[in-house]
């Protein structure tokens, strides 16, 4: 059970190494096909990329959650010689609703946690499971009611995270998809 364990986690980390690095050389491409045509220097930092038209409202600011939550390392995920660190959240902790303009890997390193996208139901996630948010896709993620869970959370470029309303009970439950919390909270920034 432990190789196996060991063993999707292995390939999780490799699947998401190989879209990581080759996202970052197609960013690199593309910047350096600019700077041959005169658009920009190459090395200069991408621009950040604005959210499609009437998503992700939140504003960039300090992390959002609801309940305990804490950075740990994560002694079987390391990077350059060091252990990586992820977000440890006790049983029923979790984030508000937010977004990032690059996209975010969520990776379960222990625990059962859990994780919704807006427009869907909440589901559980299990170690060894991959959660992937694309760009500017409004979502949260945490702990399920019953157990806390450490991911191992990896944010793409451009970052920044625009945080949004907490998650109501019905949405951590699983019983709603997000929208009508997300009425209450566009009527408070217009």
């Amino acid at each position: 059970m432990a190789f196996l364990l060991r063993s999707r986690i292995s390939l999780a980390f490799l699947l998401l190494n190989a879209f990581v690095m080759s996202t970052v050389w197609s960013a690199r491409a593309e910047q350096a096909g600019r700077a041959g045509r005169g658009g920009g220097q190459a090395g200069a930092e991408l621009p950040a990329v604005p959210p499609p038209p009437g998503s992700c409202p939140g504003k960039e600011g300090p992390t959002q959650y609801s309940g305990k939550t804490e950075v740990r390392p994560i002694p079987n995920a390391v990077m350059a010689g060091k252990p990586m660190t992820g977000t440890w959240s006790e049983p029923g902790a979790h984030s508000y609703w937010h977004c990032h303009p690059g996209g975010q890997f969520l990776i379960v390193m222990e625990g059962l946690g859990r994780a919704q996208k807006r427009g869907e139901r909440a589901r559980d996630l299990g170690v060894g499971n991959v959660e992937y948010a694309g760009a500017w896709v409004e979502h949260w993620h945490g702990a399920a009611p019953h157990s806390g869970v450490q991911y191992l959370q990896l944010a793409l470029q451009p970052t920044g995270t625009r945080w949004q309303e907490p998650v109501t009970d019905d949405d951590y439950l699983g019983n709603d998809n997000g929208f009508k919390s997300r009425g209450a909270f566009l009527a408070t920034i217009k």
